[in-house]
């Protein structure tokens, strides 16, 4: 009798949320972002300090398709941490295994981006970012409010 309750209520779990219409289900869209500091090797701000040598309205994020050039669009955030007083947010759609961060005419950097793809029968297609890696650094993890770039 208990292996044929267990095998029901299996059965029941399997086919209960597929009998969930979709229009009952509320999908949350993660953007596919990346939160940013450009700090020196002593930890100090050199988009927004003090010590600012880049320009923010100069920057291009962008990836590279054979001979196209995906532009993403950036903005700037305030982080809410007294030692940074903002960051860029980076929308990375379409995102690519490659982007490239120019913060100025001669400097490009390379970001490699992980990240997975999930299926749902309601959500359709989600992509979520899982972490960075600038210029062959160690990994950096997208789920941490700001990511720091060292320059």
């Amino acid at each position: 009798m208990r292996t044929y309750f267990c095998f029901l209520l299996a059965i029941t779990a399997t086919i209960i949320p597929s009998c969930v219409p979709c229009e009952a289900i509320e999908c949350d869209e993660i953007p596919p972002y990346g939160h940013f500091i450009i700090v020196n090797g002593t930890g100090h701000d050199l988009v927004f300090g003090p010590n600012r040598i880049y320009d923010y309205n100069r920057f291009k994020f962008y990836s590279l398709s054979a001979t196209d050039t995906t532009f993403f669009e950036y903005q700037i955030v305030e982080t809410g941490d007294a030692r940074f007083e903002n960051a860029l947010r980076v929308l990375f759609s379409p995102i690519d295994d490659v982007a490239y961060m120019q913060l100025s005419d001669g400097d490009i950097d390379t970001l490699n981006i992980a990240y997975r793809t999930s299926e749902s029968r309601c959500c359709g297609t989600s992509t979520i970012i899982t972490n960075f890696r600038h210029n062959g650094s160690d990994e950096i993890p997208a789920d941490t409010w700001i990511q720091p770039l060292i320059k």
